[in-house]
């Protein structure tokens, strides 16, 4: 199946390209800019103009899917004996499913409000408050992560899966707003083990439109917007 990932560098869909690279499968970028993803062409694609989605299939018989959430699922399950996630139907499945929930209502939503402030006021004078309010919410969401990490190696304890790419890719956005190393220590390890893992520092020198340091054999190409059927 053709599969053709939907990404802009710097946000949440890094996760999902770690994951395809993960299950080695061929798969195909398009980077999307912020003003893109404002167009009509982009909003064939997903209405919502948000990232990150997949192509799976080619026109006019692909189908698309959106949510990083959905899409991790939908990988994980693609290929259960890569072991994104465990498999349906066991207890581990199910706390993999709660630290999905976890991040994806919790810690990720608390960032918006930081980057987006004119979301939540329409009072400009208040955006700094709305922007403080939001760096309290991420501290206490990586809190509970990082009291997590303190015991476990990964996400999932001993085992790496596609929770790690997702919290790697949002746990980075607080670098700027927290002390991250004194603050998050585990979390900061984390973070520092995941920078270090080829197939990581292969996606994020991809994300920032370098070569990677050593080739995939998953990424076939990368194509633009404006030229796809």
């Amino acid at each position: 199946m053709d599969t053709l990932l939907f990404y802009t560098p710097g946000t949440c869909a890094l996760a999902c390209m770690i994951a395809l690279e993960t299950l080695g499968d061929p798969y195909s970028v398009c980077l999307v800019t912020k003003e893109e993803r404002r167009g009509d062409r982009f909003k064939q694609v997903n209405p919502r103009g948000q990232v990150p989605a997949i192509r799976l299939g080619s026109p006019p018989d692909s189908r698309v899917l959106a949510e990083v959430n959905a899409i991790l699922e939908h990988l994980a399950d693609r290929k259960p004996e890569a072991e994104l996630l465990p498999r349906h139907g066991t207890w581990e499945r199910d706390v993999a499913n709660q630290w999905l929930s976890s991040l994806g209502t919790g810690l990720h939503p608390a960032f918006w409000p930081f980057y987006n402030p004119q979301r939540y006021t329409t009072d400009e004078a208040a955006h700094e408050g709305v922007k403080a309010a939001a760096v309290i919410a991420i501290r206490r969401e990586l809190r509970i992560v990082d009291d997590h990490l303190e015991k476990n190696e990964y996400v999932l304890g001993k085992s790496l899966s596609a929770l790690d790419g997702y919290l790697f890719s949002m746990a980075r956005w607080g670098a700027d707003m927290l002390d991250t190393p004194s603050e998050l220590p585990h979390v900061f390890r984390h973070q520092k083990m995941m920078t270090a893992h080829p197939i990581v520092r292969r996606c994020t020198a991809v994300e920032r439109g370098r070569e990677p340091p050593t080739p995939s054999t998953a990424l076939v190409a990368r194509l633009e917007l404006a030229t796809l059927p």
